[in-house]
């Protein structure tokens, strides 16, 4: 409902800046080595959000966004804009990337694949617009391990969560469905103090 998605793009960036000083050390580190490994003149990121990624890339490079809520996008051309980005907002979700295969050298996803329709999908589609020898770079919470009672919390607080959170599913095995999708994947996994959604991972899955 657009009510809902307005509402999710008014409320997100106050309720994620706790989560963003938590991550923020790790994240530099993290789009570091994907911008020295893959060196990239194209990149892609699925789901940018208000654009707070933006902070970790060097003006200059060609950034796709994909962000199917437009209540966003006045936000993420600001942030372009005032990084020296040149920005193309792509229109469609996840499941259908707008771009030709081998297109792009990195693909950026924080956060998203909690709350695409079809995680599966969304990442044959990165694998797909990827280069050959070009990066996925992804930092998603996760699924606590099966019949743990945070599992059991996180199972119980889905549907809420979905409502509220813009589709988001604190119960997805995520790190399983990208090491299914990409022969190489370099992960981190590590907790965050948050209720529900503490299990995080991070890292690299390069396409061969």
């Amino acid at each position: 409902m657009p009510w809902r998605k307005r509402l999710f793009a008014r409320l997100y960036p106050g309720l994620s800046a706790r989560h963003e000083a938590q991550m923020a050390e790790r994240k530099r580190a993290l789009f570091q080595e994907a911008l020295g490994r893959v060196r990239p003149e194209r990149v892609l990121e699925v789901g940018p959000g208000p654009g707070t990624n933006l902070a970790y890339l060097p003006p200059g490079l060609a950034y796709l966004a994909l962000e199917p809520n437009p209540f966003f996008h006045p936000r993420l051309r600001e942030e372009a804009r005032k990084r020296g980005l040149a920005l193309t907002l792509l229109p469609g979700r996840a499941e259908a990337i707008p771009l030709p295969e081998g297109s792009v050298d990195l693909v950026v996803g924080t956060l998203v694949l909690c709350s695409v329709a079809d995680p599966e999908k969304a990442l044959e589609e990165v694998h797909r617009v990827l280069r050959p020898g070009g990066a996925y770079l992804f930092l998603e919470h996760v699924a606590a391990p099966r019949r743990t009672p945070l599992r059991f919390l996180q199972e119980a607080a889905t549907p809420f969560f979905s409502l509220l959170g813009d589709g988001c599913h604190p119960n997805r095995e995520t790190l399983a469905l990208i090491q299914a999708r990409f022969p190489r994947v370099e992960a981190e996994t590590f907790p965050l103090p948050l209720p529900v959604v503490a299990p995080h991972v991070a890292g690299l899955a390069f396409k061969g």
